[in-house]
């Protein structure tokens, strides 16, 4: 097993170690040295530096203790490598402990950071403003409003601990092997009774993270599920106070636990909840779910090597939902049914999901009051616009789920939908024997935790139209009756089965070993101080942004000239009414190396061949004399992508140019000897040494090279950026290796790449990538490709061919037999130069 880095817990206490300093030379300056800010002004000076204290200290304290207990927990996993039940300190005493245990000192840190930021700048802006009767205030007192909900959140969170203990799940088996039973009990401090008893609720979902930085997303898909309600009898006594049994049946056919992607998981939850008194009761387990020798051997289908319930996303398929039947209906529900002489009416009223309904609320009042300050501040127009539209669908989505109301009936052999907001909308009437299927669907999901997801019910017709009948359905249960009794009503099949939104490109769950696994240990997730300190960099650094631009009036306005005079001007393109003249040449050398370098680049990027062979001249000489100005980075942008392969050839001249490489094979020893000793560079030296390759400097000992990196680098952005080298060589062993990163690299990024380079981007000529056209349509016409993947062969289908067929493998199929050659042949005729591009 692998040992934690002591230079990533080094990196840490480095990185912590500045604002520890800094917010104790902050306090000491506060106290210390004298000022005009009065006793108002230091107390704020002080709440600001102690974020900055509390942040460093909590770094330092994380790398720390995070990497003594990455050391211990490295021990325990080389001590049981082919048991990972055991790897877990609960696990191994077989239990498991409440994945909220911890929830009341991270709220409190989360709280406690937040409003030593809120707090100063409310107390010291909102009287100023109220006085000067500024709208803005408002606007304040919102930001405020943020610590207090924070505060309640602490607030409930500690009194559920003081109330419930530290719950705990024990179980009878260690591990649970599908085929077999979950068994044991929850024990947990529970002095009250549960009127309608304890929900639990069993769940095998897979988690999935897409993207990275801002832009990442966590998705949930719930591929098994089953649901139990034990009565406040059943529950006996216990070590804590009092013990809840559980007891699940496990399908034979059951993925296992899986951690060894941490972007693609496979989790086994149990979800506990109690409706009483007071604060409810609600807890989350995770669960050992692993195959041993002894486990049970599940039936499979000899045409699936995943699972016979697994479909194109990996997900459960209907046939093996337990759920493809008739449902009791649930004691609570908050549709209202009610039966007339025209039939049955399901009615979905108003502010039926509250908690949402008030969040959504809230953050929509207070976006509203950001968009209001940029309105009638400075800032740029973009930013009030863009904000603004948001707004706008804020706004419909609020009163959608305050107000939004549903009515569906069913009457004469029609089924009847009216959705609105305050009662106002159309009725649409579907005849019975239009309709292919009536199903619950998980529309989202709150919080991205098993258990809270909201549901909505969904018609299909036999034409292929959806139809949203109601949504905001907070109960799986409620959604599943209300979908067997409209389906009994209309004599339609009942099928409850639910159905799964799923995010587009979700790559389908691997087929998992069923008996001597290889386990890897799970990567370890950001520590909760981590992502305390993260959270509160940015929000100081997004407030303090708001309060510089709305609370500093006159300094704004003698800054903003300023500004507006240090500001860049938006680069214009330039247009050139002719061709180089010997004038225009001789004027162009006598130019600065900058000025040439870019006039000689705008004039290829037109089409000037003269131009063009003058910029391959000098392009060299450049080096060391040239930078990364506004210009040359749309410069730079604009020939990546044109229509002329020799500007395109310019376009890696002058990024050589710009990280000072000569064309050479010096270049090429440092760039190997570079990628091979700097792993910080590693990415941009394959970058650049698919560069030299595709300029004629050393390509056979590159192209090795740049195979290799790309092929068999454990880092997916390495990999990536040698896709992005390929793309450069130009010849057709290129485009296959591309082809063969497409289909077999794990990564996404790398695939999504790999497909650009081999369609549009890069070095190649039509000809060239036309050859490739048999390639995409077999693997479009292949079963096993996910549908992310067969999107992405129609996608480069149509931009290699520039023919617009739909997204139908057998179409381009039968369009390639008939007009295949004939369409190479028009490709041949061309200029080798001329490629498929922007201008």
């Amino acid at each position: 097993m692998a040992q934690p880095s002591k230079g990533a817990a080094l990196f840490l206490i480095l990185f912590g170690l500045p604002f520890l300093g800094a917010g104790l030379l902050f306090i000491y300056m506060q106290l210390a040295v004298p000022g005009s800010s009065g006793a108002g002004g230091k107390i704020t000076g002080i709440l600001f530096a102690s974020v900055f204290v509390i942040i460093g200290a909590g770094l330092m304290y994380a790398a720390i203790g995070g990497y003594g207990r990455l050391k211990q927990q490295a021990a325990i996993e080389e001590s049981n490598p082919l048991s990972p039940w055991l790897w877990r300190t609960d696990w191994a005493g077989r239990h498991a402990d409440s994945q909220n245990k911890k929830s009341e000192i991270t709220y409190w840190v989360i709280c406690v950071l937040c409003n030593l930021i809120l707090l100063p700048v409310v107390t010291t802006q909102f009287p100023q403003l109220a006085r000067m009767r500024d709208p803005r205030a408002f606007l304040l007192l919102g930001f405020g409003l943020i610590g207090l909900i924070l505060l309640v959140n602490a607030l409930r969170a500690t009194i559920r601990h003081r109330r419930f203990g530290d719950t705990y799940f024990e179980f009878n088996s260690l591990p649970f092997s599908p085929g077999e039973r979950v068994g044991g009990r929850i024990h947990l401090k529970f002095e009250t009774q549960a009127q309608h008893g304890i929900n639990l609720r069993l769940s095998c979902v897979r988690r999935i993270i897409t993207g990275s930085g801002k832009s990442q997303t966590t998705n949930q898909v719930v591929l098994w599920q089953a649901d139990q309600n034990i009565p406040s009898g059943a529950v006996g006594p216990g070590p804590l106070g009092r013990a809840i049994p559980v007891d699940f049946a496990l399908p034979p056919e059951s993925l296992v636990t899986d951690h060894d992607n941490p972007n693609d998981q496979v989790l086994w939850l149990l979800h506990a909840q109690a409706d009483i008194p007071g604060i409810d009761y609600s807890d989350d387990f995770e669960l050992p779910v692993f195959r041993t020798g002894s486990s049970p051997t599940p039936a499979r289908d000899s045409q699936s090597p995943a699972s016979s319930g697994a479909d194109v996303f990996g997900f459960v398929a209907p046939s093996s939902d337990p759920d493809s039947s008739a449902v009791a209906q649930p004691e609570h529900t908050k549709v209202i049914v009610s039966m007339h002489s025209g039939g049955t009416e399901f009615y979905f009223p108003p502010f039926r999901n509250p908690g949402r309904a008030l969040g959504l609320l809230a953050f929509t009042l207070i976006w509203s009051g950001v968009v209001y300050s940029l309105f009638h501040s400075s800032a740029p127009w973009f930013f009030p616009v863009v904000f603004g539209l948001f707004d706008l669908l804020l706004i419909y989505g609020a009163f959608h789920v305050t107000l939004g109301s549903s009515r569906i009936g069913v009457a004469n052999g029609e089924i009847l939908t009216r959705t609105g907001i305050l009662g106002l909308g159309s009725t649409r009437r579907i005849p019975a024997s239009d309709v292919a299927s009536i199903l619950p669907v998980v529309s989202m999901q709150q919080n991205n935790s098993a258990g809270n997801e909201l549901y909505a019910i969904r018609l299909r017709t036999k034409n292929g139209r959806k139809l949203t009948l109601a949504d905001e359905i907070d109960s799986r249960q409620e959604a599943r009756w209300i979908v067997s009794q409209i389906e009994t009503l209309a004599g339609l099949k009942v099928d409850t089965h639910v159905e799964m939104e799923a995010p587009l490109g979700v790559a389908a769950q691997p087929p998992q070993p069923l008996t001597g696994q290889v386990f890897t240990r799970p990567q370890p997730r950001t520590s909760t101080a981590t992502s305390v300190a993260v959270f509160a960099v940015v929000l100081m650094a997004m407030f303090s942004f708001a309060v510089s631009r709305s609370f500093t009036a006159g300094t704004r306005a003698r800054g903003s000239r300023t500004a507006a005079a240090s500001r860049p001007n938006p680069v214009v393109p330039r247009v050139f009414s002719a061709s180089m003249t010997d004038a225009d040449v001789e004027r162009v050398l006598a130019l600065p190396a900058q000025e040439q370098a870019e006039e000689l680049l705008e004039r290829a990027i037109a089409h000037d061949e003269r131009a063009l062979a003058l910029f391959d001249q000098h392009v060299e000489d450049w080096v060391g004399h040239i930078r990364l100005t506004d210009r040359m980075k749309q410069l730079e942008r604009r020939s990546q992508f044109s229509k002329d392969l020799r500007v395109r050839y310019a376009n890696a001249d002058i990024n050589l140019t710009l990280d000072g490489w000569q064309k050479n094979e010096h270049a090429a020893d440092l760039l190997i000897e570079r990628a091979r000793t700097d792993q910080h560079y590693r990415a941009a030296a394959v970058y650049f040494l698919g560069m030299l390759a595709g300029r004629g400097v050393d390509y056979d000992r590159i192209h090795g090279v740049l195979l290799d990196y790309a092929r068999n680098n454990k880092d997916a952005t390495v990999r990536q950026w040698a896709v992005e080298g390929l793309r450069y060589l130009g010849k057709d062993e290129a485009l296959d290796d591309l082809f063969i990163s497409f289909t077999e690299d794990p990564s996404t990024s790398v695939r999504d790449r790999a497909g650009c380079n081999l369609s549009d981007c890069g070095n190649f000529t039509r000809k060239q990538r036309m050859r490739m056209v048999p390639k995409f349509i077999d693997l479009a016409m292949d079963s096993r490709t996910t549908p992310q993947m067969r999107n992405w062969c129609f996608l480069a289908l149509q931009e290699i061919t520039d023919v617009g067929l739909p997204a139908d493998a057998l179409a381009w199929s039968r369009w390639y037999q008939d007009h295949g050659s004939e369409k190479m042949a028009e490709f041949e005729r061309l200029e080798w130069w001329q490629v498929r591009g922007d201008e």
